[in-house]
């Protein structure tokens, strides 16, 4: 009587090398460059521990969206916890310029329009979430405080600080930022656009 070969069993520890390991490749050299036989090399396993662990490629390219949506999160808390209540706004601004420009290929996975084709799992979905939700948090808390028009809606807010962030990042990262301009002044300019009159910074 024959036996069935039992399936191999592989750790979560070498599913966490794996997506080390492909964060690693997308950060260096971008999403066109992560392969599933180099990760595989990396990680000093074989490709079927990847297909077995996480699926298909495109589920390495998810696991690595989620952990860099999760590291965005991680520092847009930072500016949160380490900025003054009036400050939030401007620390959280501050913040998301400076991880895209130390992460520009992750950057440009999350919000430049590589998400296409990409399931939108339970995972990606709450990683996506956590990354968004000190701006909300952060603009909720500034109208309820004053340092924010009351009169002005959330959602408004955060889409014009996002937008004023995100063009000035990707303007940063192409180097059509004019250099002789100031980044953090013309940051503050929209944030102040929203304070109420007699809150904002002095020119």
């Amino acid at each position: 009587m024959s036996h069935m070969a039992r399936p191999k069993v592989y750790s979560d520890d070498l599913r966490d090398k794996l997506l080390d390991a492909a964060v690693e490749v997308v950060a260096d050299r971008g999403v066109g460059a992560l392969s599933v036989r180099e990760v595989a090399h990396l990680a000093g396993t074989s490709t079927t521990a990847v297909y077995s662990l996480l699926g298909s490629k495109t589920a390495l390219t998810a696991g690595v969206l989620v952990r860099s949506f999760e590291s965005f999160a991680a520092h847009q808390e930072e500016a949160v916890a380490n900025s003054a209540p009036a400050d939030v706004l401007a620390g959280l601004g501050a913040h998301y310029v400076g991880w895209a420009l130390e992460n520009p290929r992750l950057y440009e996975l999350m919000f430049g329009g590589s998400l296409a084709g990409i399931p939108q799992s339970p995972e990606l979905q709450a990683a996506a979430t956590r990354a968004m939700t000190p701006l909300h948090d952060g603009v909720v808390a500034a109208i309820a405080a004053g340092f924010v028009r009351r009169d002005a809606e959330t959602a408004t807010v955060m889409a014009s600080l996002w937008a004023q962030v995100h063009g000035l990042s990707m303007l940063l990262l192409s180097g059509h930022f004019p250099a002789e301009a100031d980044p953090a002044t013309a940051a503050m300019a929209v944030v102040d656009g929203w304070r109420p009159p007699s809150t904002r910074t002095e020119s």
